[in-house]
């Protein structure tokens, strides 16, 4: 494999807030949550529908398209579910502690064009403010992850910088250090830090990447999909420090509350890791895992040796 080819674009919301000790301490939920709502309201023009499923607008919607995608009647892939991947991941701070801080987002093909509304739903989420005691922020700045470029000064919004190819290089030694909670499922089981391998990372990100890539970008990833996974068994962790993290939030769909739980740590690999450096370098910017929609599933690679 010497390259995939997947459009995205990544940035960054510097956001600013002189109410912090109102904030969540953990914002994936309430972040999550006051983002759809705030998209929704931007974007809906069909309020009487009861559910995006049955509204004639569902694909040409920010609101219906990001967060209730449906799939399409005509294919097989994922026939199981009645909603796509969502297109987009956003990365949160773990804890929020600080005035000033991040909001990192990633879109993904057909998403790409409704940055604007995103742009929107964040600074009116912001303006509104998460949690029980309503903590207020607003974007100080939006910054391109490729170029550095300001995106947004004084009320004016300039297009991210598009990045399509995503390309191998010789690894031998990596880091990955998760930065917000990892959710993986192997065998129908949550994988525990003594669980936790290579391989079920690997397969994880083949089953995000391809997805994303087939029904957003409207690309088939063209790869020896078995052959690499049986390769990545053999992949050396050479070290590996994860803990559980564990929350619960309220699901307004459900009526319930649900958990939310995954890893946060490091881990060190080592091998032949060049087959696998594109799939790890766009799950730096996508994610990986379950719950990528709430922030989870983000961590940052290091090479250690080449």
């Amino acid at each position: 494999m010497s390259e995939i080819n997947l459009p995205l674009i990544r940035v960054y919301f510097k956001t600013k807030s002189k109410e912090t000790q109102n904030l969540p301490r953990y914002l994936y939920s309430s972040f999550r949550g006051a983002l759809g709502a705030r998209l929704k309201k931007l974007s809906c023009v069909a309020r009487k529908i009861s559910s995006c499923l049955q509204c004639p607008l569902n694909q040409y919607c920010a609101y219906g398209y990001i967060f209730e995608t449906p799939r399409p009647k005509e294919t097989e892939r994922l026939r199981l579910y009645p909603y796509l991947p969502h297109p987009f991941a956003i990365t949160l701070p773990h804890v929020k502690t600080c005035p000033a801080w991040n909001i990192g987002l990633t879109l993904v093909g057909k998403a790409i064009q409704y940055f604007p509304h995103f742009v929107l739903a964040i600074r009116a989420t912001g303006q509104i403010g998460l949690g029980p005691k309503r903590g207020r922020f607003e974007i100080s700045e939006i910054i391109d992850h490729f170029t550095r470029e300001k995106l947004y000064e004084k009320g004016k919004l300039k297009s991210p910088n598009l990045e399509t190819k995503w390309k191998s290089r010789k690894v031998k030694r990596i880091k990955l250090n998760f930065e917000t909670p990892l959710t993986l499922k192997y065998q129908e089981s949550f994988v525990s830090p003594e669980k936790f391998s290579f391989h079920i990372l690997i397969r994880n990100l083949l089953r995000r990447i391809s997805a994303l890539s087939f029904f957003h970008a409207d690309k088939e990833l063209i790869l020896p999909f078995k052959e690499i996974i049986k390769e990545a068994e053999n992949i050396l962790i050479e070290e590996k420090n994860l803990k559980v993290f564990s929350i619960k939030r309220y699901s307004a769909r459900k009526k319930q509350e649900m958990p939310l739980r995954g890893l946060i740590g490091e881990v060190t690999i080592r091998g032949d890791l060049r087959t696998y450096y594109p799939l790890l370098k766009l799950g730096e910017l996508l994610h990986v895992g379950k719950h990528t929609s709430f922030g989870f599933g983000k961590y940052q690679l290091e090479i250690l040796e080449t």
